[in-house]
């Protein structure tokens, strides 16, 4: 027999000799080795490439991100340094000059206020604006051109109260002005000697029940309770007459004041607090 010698891990065999069954799991190890490392060479050297584009890339990504948030830093730093940032002139529209100034405290703006700040607070400024200002109905703010403008609206005043010889207005909802005047304006009445805020809106709300005619013909109300009323008014009206009343049931007796005045001859003193009958008034 042949024989020829093979190096097959450093061992001697025989040709066409059957493998013993070490040998054959031998090989086979070694063929399972082989595979994986030219499977891990080529997979490690298909996806070298694609991760360094993919660092790359979000290396790039980074770097844009971080430029763009100094530049908005930059700038917005930029802003608020220069004088364009900041308020240079307030200006109210839809009331007289009185009002206009009580408008501008209210507000909470001044000059020299960063326009973005008071951009961020227009809400707070016109809720301050209608609380404090009996006068105003609704706000308008428009920023331009570092210009605070304040468009206002009027609420319906029923009248001023008097206080201290100082006059406050008093809207159709009962709310008090902190506006002073040293007079009212236009053809409204005075109120006197109202106390508390619940005479005031009590006022209020029958004044705003009265044609504009009867309203603009009342010169002045004094609050004069009694013990048997604590709600009696004395009503001084433009044309002479005077009128004694009670405030909650008033609006409703002043539908009268016409036809009463249209029989009398002369001044007259009214009284509504029980019907209504008139006397000659001396």
């Amino acid at each position: 027999m042949k024989f020829k010698l093979n190096n097959f891990f450093g061992k001697e065999k025989r040709i066409n000799q059957p493998l013993t069954p070490w040998e054959q799991a031998q090989k086979k190890r070694h063929k399972g080795v082989l595979k994986r490392n030219s499977f891990k060479k080529k997979r490690m050297g298909n996806k070298l490439p694609k991760l360094v584009r993919q660092r790359k890339a979000l290396l790039h990504k980074r770097m844009s991100i971080n430029l763009l948030v100094f530049g908005l830093i930059t700038l917005a730093s930029l802003y608020f340094i220069l004088p364009i940032s900041r308020v240079k002139e307030v200006n109210v529209s839809g009331t007289d000059n009185v009002t206009q100034e009580a408008i501008k405290r209210a507000s909470g703006i001044k000059i020299n206020d960063y326009m973005l700040q008071v951009y961020l607070g227009k809400r707070h400024s016109a809720r301050s604006i209608k609380n404090n200002i009996s006068e105003v109905k609704n706000v308008v703010f428009n920023l331009h051109d570092r210009r605070v403008n304040i468009r206002i609206s009027e609420e319906k005043i029923v009248g001023y109260l008097l206080k201290n010889n100082k006059y406050y207005a008093l809207n159709s909802k009962g709310n008090v002005s902190i506006v002073q005047r040293t007079a009212p304006e236009g053809n409204l009445p005075v109120f006197s000697n109202f106390k508390t805020s619940s005479e005031t809106k009590l006022l209020a709300k029958q004044m705003n029940k009265l044609s504009s005619s009867l309203l603009t013909g009342i010169s002045e109300i004094d609050a004069v309770p009694a013990s048997v009323n604590p709600e009696r008014i004395r009503v001084y009206m433009n044309d002479g007459n005077e009128i004694i009343a009670t405030l909650s049931t008033f609006a409703s007796k002043m539908q009268y004041y016409s036809q009463i005045k249209a029989k009398a001859t002369g001044k007259i003193r009214i009284d509504f607090e029980v019907g209504a009958y008139s006397t000659e008034l001396k």
